[in-house]
């Protein structure tokens, strides 16, 4: 027996159902493309839109059915879920299978995104750049010095980007506004080195 599509879990199938999972697909596709961008697979986005919009735990045949992957692409991808806590097992009484559903709390999604991997490379980026500034100090050159004035802008970039990242870890809110000083700062550099 076949797997039912989307609809035909809560309606008959017909025109409307057919209309419906056709929508659900296209923003599965749609929501698949953001998480893409953000440089996660777009099936992962997929398939937590699809569990998202089901509003009810489903299994992972439903999902490789409605999705038309294998069932091996399907299990990787609910791991990967689990791992980021964008899914999670759910029960069905009586049932052997497992189910799952998707995180509806945004917040608590992006902010492990934000805390385990922007946070993660802005300070690695800020270790780093204090590191070649560390070296370029010890090169007397004009080359040497030019080569430290601009890492020193980028190091102000790297610790203005981890303030903001902590700040809306802690608050909820990102201010932006300390990266206004360092653009005119950075326009400033601009315009000394024509002048000289």
């Amino acid at each position: 027996m076949a797997t039912p599509s989307f609809s035909e879990s809560t309606q008959p199938a017909t025109a409307r159902s057919d209309e419906l999972d056709r929508a659900v697909l296209l923003i599965a596709d749609a929501i698949g493309d953001v998480i893409e961008r953000w440089g996660f697979r777009k099936v992962l986005g997929r398939m937590w839109t699809v569990l998202y919009l089901a509003g009810e735990p489903l299994s992972a045949a439903e999902l490789a059915e409605r999705l038309s992957l294998s069932s091996g692409s399907v299990s990787m991808a609910l791991g990967e879920l689990q791992e980021w806590a964008v899914v999670k097992r759910a029960l069905r009484p009586g049932e052997r299978r497992e189910y799952f559903v998707a995180e509806t709390d945004f917040w608590k999604m992006i902010s492990k995104v934000v805390s385990e991997r922007e946070r993660f490379l802005v300070t690695s980026v800020r270790e780093r750049l204090v590191e070649a500034s560390a070296l370029l100090k010890q090169i007397p050159s004009r080359q040497g010095r030019a080569a430290l004035q601009r890492t020193k802008i980028l190091l102000s970039i790297a610790q203005t980007a981890e303030a903001v990242i902590e700040s809306f870890l802690a608050s909820r809110r990102a201010d932006f506004s300390g990266f206004g000083a360092l653009i005119q700062l950075s326009r400033g550099s601009s315009r000394d080195k024509k002048t000289s």
